[in-house]
């Protein structure tokens, strides 16, 4: 998935990051990232309390999209990023803002490609996502660890599921679907 001009004016209104601490104690160390606070919390808890119709669902789908293609893209110059592939993208990730569109958080188990050696930078942590959400190569362990498009694609299997997860919820022609 490319991102388009059409993506632009989501970008900017991501989960703004307000401060950041790090908390150690002997060989524990929390970090501590502190963003905008969306009332609508979770997708997951967005969806357990409202259905949608159909344009809120693609105002929702159509935003994870553009912010998980925003995470994806390697952004040059000096106000540039690296590309980052999530790794445990689920509903109980992505935030709802006011306005109904959504935003990617917890960052927690990300890798980050660098383009200068074509490298992912792996984390020492051997914990991956959630399971419910994984792709078949990462249960599976096939997933090539030194490929970034791998985790690219598993990133949108995991979209995917997210995906149907949001329709379940939408009502159209009158009819909603059965409950979870």
């Amino acid at each position: 998935m490319k991102c388009g001009p059409t993506c632009e004016p989501f970008l900017p209104r991501s989960a703004g990051f307000i401060a950041a601490d790090i908390k150690g104690s002997g060989a524990f160390t929390q970090l501590f990232l502190i963003t905008d606070y969306h009332e609508n919390g979770s997708l997951y808890d967005y969806l357990k309390v409202n259905t949608l119709d159909a344009a809120a669902l693609l105002r929702l789908a159509y935003t994870a999209a553009c912010g998980l293609c925003h995470l994806h893209t390697e952004i040059y110059g000096t106000q540039g990023k690296p590309a980052i592939a999530h790794r445990d993208l689920k509903s109980k990730n992505i935030l709802v803002k006011k306005n109904g569109t959504c935003c990617i958080a917890d960052l927690g188990l990300a890798v980050k490609f660098n383009s200068d050696t074509s490298e992912v930078d792996i984390p020492l942590s051997t914990r991956v996502g959630t399971r419910r959400y994984m792709a078949p190569e990462v249960l599976d362990e096939s997933l090539n660890k030194n490929h970034f498009q791998a985790y690219i694609m598993a990133d949108m299997y995991s979209y995917g599921l997210v995906v149907w997860e949001m329709t379940r919820r939408c009502v159209t022609g009158g009819t909603f679907p059965l409950k979870q």
